[in-house]
């Protein structure tokens, strides 16, 4: 698989536009909350996994993996305490609608799964034939 089949960067501009659609499609079949909820809900996802990105590549860009990787480790779950604190007020105070929220949430998953399909077919099922 070639790597400008899937990318990261592939990977979040389809989860951004993902998410536009989605937020779209809340607020025209259902309400602004919906669209609100899905809009908040994809930038969490979007921004934690553009923050995992960066600290991932610098994990792998420096020197000795034992000596980055406790640091690596630390924001991880800081910034995963910090999401779930998050969510948890959100949830607690019905800022969001919880469906929304939740689709929202998917954008970065469904963005892989689609990268990744798109690129399992131009790799197993689009191969030229030979004469």
């Amino acid at each position: 698989m070639a790597a400008e089949q899937l990318s990261l960067g592939r990977i979040q501009l389809w989860s951004w536009l993902l998410l536009l659609g989605l937020a779209g499609a809340g607020w025209w079949l259902y309400s602004l909350l919906m669209a609100r909820s899905v809009l908040i809900g994809g930038m969490i996802a979007g921004v934690s996994f553009l923050l995992l990105k960066r600290d991932l590549t610098n994990l792998l860009n420096r020197g000795p993996l034992a000596a980055v990787k406790v640091r690596f480790f630390i924001k991880y779950y800081a910034r995963l305490a910090l999401v779930g604190c998050l969510l948890f007020v959100l949830v607690k105070y019905r800022a969001v609608d919880v469906v929304g929220l939740l689709v929202g949430l998917s954008t970065v998953l469904a963005s892989i799964v689609i990268n990744t399909a798109v690129a399992v077919k131009k790799t197993y099922f689009c191969k030229s034939q030979k004469v």
